[in-house]
């Protein structure tokens, strides 16, 4: 993998690596650039969830010992619980049984720890940090394909080279900003509040189960929910909520979300709890409140809900909290293709809650990295896998979106129903199958 780069991949995040690594095992030539620095603990706190689909894209793309690693220091999801607000149980979710086959399985980490694997064999001169992304244009050269070559042109004034331009530089891309500039987020109007509380001392004993061992969905019948999950963490801040993922994903606006894994060195236990509800039910200026004040704006709201919830939020650490937008990519129409071509948040970015974001980046760049290692004409490649990601990617999009306006649901009706279909399911195993019949992928 010498001379000009055949890829040139912008964004060093989960989607842009594995396709590295992808490319990496398939003999083909690439550079990433990264416009952060490389940071070793960075992503520590922020928890990201594997899906079987994601895992299979990461058996394909790393290399053996990689793979080792990461499987090594990765759990599996715990118990799911459902309740109401008074915390009355509506059903329970027992852990997936073991036995699976890693790479047919669920997994949780810390997206620090699985960008270290990401890494793995991924010398200096292949990823590139601090280099900011501005703009790419197709030069008179000829590419690998016979096609335009591409010159991708950096904040610093430098430029690359390469013969494809692979965009994933999440929900914000510039990549998607050129290539297709008509492509917009939605908003869902509903914004996530979250926090930790930290369970040193006694309050892991004080608080019930199973808001210190388990994913949590408190449902309610109006407009709005709280999600909660048991975990370990290594430093204080601003939890983040992608990680977060749909523990009901057939529509049902309820998640669960998974604790911390054994990859971090020093464990300090602690629930994080994400409270949703329609940005018109906040404050007008919700977004700018310090942590403090949004703590309070949730407190106030939750107050006559089961008093272990109102202790969560109300002695959450205020650096902890922080609002959360919840943006959905709309689907777009199929366009020419080209030597460039996007993956990840930067062409199906879609809200928290149904967290299948991970899971379908990683699936892209296994598809993206073997379609380009088996096909001689790189662009019928890219057109091959542009068409395959738009329908499964803006699918997960839409489930996820679904989820989202589920839980902030303004129908009593729906919402009376979604609870009563769960304390069926507790009774009745064909009724469980079918509602969670695509959970865990």
């Amino acid at each position: 993998m010498t001379g000009t780069p055949h890829v040139l991949i912008i964004g060093g995040g989960i989607g842009g690596l594995c396709l590295a690594q992808g490319l990496r095992k398939a003999g083909l030539g690439f550079a990433v650039y990264e416009r952060g620095p490389a940071r070793a603990g960075d992503g520590e706190d922020h928890r990201v969830r594997i899906g079987p689909q994601g895992a299979r894209a990461l058996y394909a793309c790393l290399p053996p010992e990689a793979w080792e690693v990461f499987t090594a220091g990765t759990e599996s999801g715990g118990r799911s619980v459902f309740v109401t607000e008074r915390l009355r149980e509506l059903l329970v979710l027992p852990q997936p049984a073991a036995g699976r086959a890693p790479q047919h399985s669920s997994h949780a980490t810390s997206a620090g720890a699985l960008r270290r694997v990401l890494l793995t064999g991924l010398d200096g001169h292949l990823v590139h940090f601090d280099r900011e992304f501005v703009r790419y244009e197709l030069t008179d050269d000829d590419g690998a394909g016979g096609g335009s070559a591409i010159r991708a042109h950096f904040s610093d004034g430098s430029t690359a080279h390469g013969d494809l331009l692979a965009g994933a530089d999440g929900a914000d891309s510039r990549v998607r900003g050129q290539l297709l500039p008509h492509a917009v987020r939605t908003d869902t109007q509903v914004l996530a509040v979250t926090g930790s509380l930290d369970l040193s001392g006694a309050r892991a004993d004080e608080l019930p189960e199973p808001l210190t061992a388990a994913s949590t969905s408190v449902l309610t019948p109006r407009a709005d929910a709280m999600f909660c999950t048991a975990g370990r963490a290594t430093a204080h801040g601003r939890p983040r909520i992608d990680g977060l993922y749909a523990g009901a994903e057939a529509d049902l606006g309820v998640h669960a979300a998974l604790a911390d894994g054994p990859l971090l060195a020093r464990h300090r236990s602690h629930v994080v709890w994400t409270y949703v509800a329609k940005t018109a039910a906040y404050p007008r200026d919700v977004e700018h409140l310090d942590g403090k004040a949004l703590r309070a704006v949730v407190a106030e709201r939750i107050a006559h809900w089961h008093p272990a919830l109102v202790r969560l939020v109300a002695e959450a650490d205020p650096d902890s909290v922080a609002p959360v937008r919840m943006l959905g990519m709309r689907p777009v129409r199929a366009w020419p293709p080209g030597p460039v071509t996007l993956l990840g948040d930067a062409i199906h970015g879609m809200p928290a809650l149904g967290g299948t974001g991970a899971t379908t980046a990683l699936r892209d760049a296994r598809l993206l990295s073997r379609l380009l290692a088996r096909r001689r004409d790189p662009v019928q490649a890219i057109a091959a896998y542009e068409s395959e990601m738009r329908a499964y990617g803006f699918e997960a999009v839409a489930r996820s979106l679904r989820t989202t306006r589920s839980a902030t649901s303004d129908s009593r009706l729906a919402r009376t129903l979604l609870r009563g279909v769960l304390r069926t399911a507790a009774h009745s195993g064909w009724v469980r199958a079918a509602v969670f019949r695509d959970a865990g992928e």
